[in-house]
């Protein structure tokens, strides 16, 4: 089920890919369309990261990693400052495997804990 749906989600991508970059199709959105696309991507990192930081477990209710926190909350701060998109990844990730490296956010300042 879970190959089904990946390759589902496949083509989905693919033909809308197909359809906004052809030089075939030459299918331009209009404005209202345009404005709507403007939020996609903010939408689906969203949909990513949100789940990964915070959890929940039905016994335990919401908890979160500190390490993920941390590291979201200095890719948010890297982002604010406007600087370059992979800039931010690389140094986001960095970050976040420095501080798994150096045995995690709570290893580092344990008064967290």
């Amino acid at each position: 089920m879970s190959w089904l749906m990946i390759g589902l989600l496949t083509l989905i991508t693919f033909f809308n890919r197909f359809a906004f970059f052809s030089r075939l199709t030459r299918y331009q959105p209009g404005a209202e369309m345009g404005a709507f696309l403007s939020f996609s991507a903010q939408s689906v990192l969203t949909a990513i990261w949100l789940p990964i930081v915070f959890s929940y477990e039905p016994g335990k209710g919401l908890d979160w990693d500190p390490d993920y926190l941390a590291a979201t909350l200095l890719v948010t701060a890297l982002t604010l400052l406007r600087l370059p998109t992979l800039l931010v990844v690389v140094v986001g990730m960095g970050g976040f495997f420095l501080l798994r490296w150096q045995g995690g956010l709570l290893a580092l300042l344990p008064w967290l804990g």
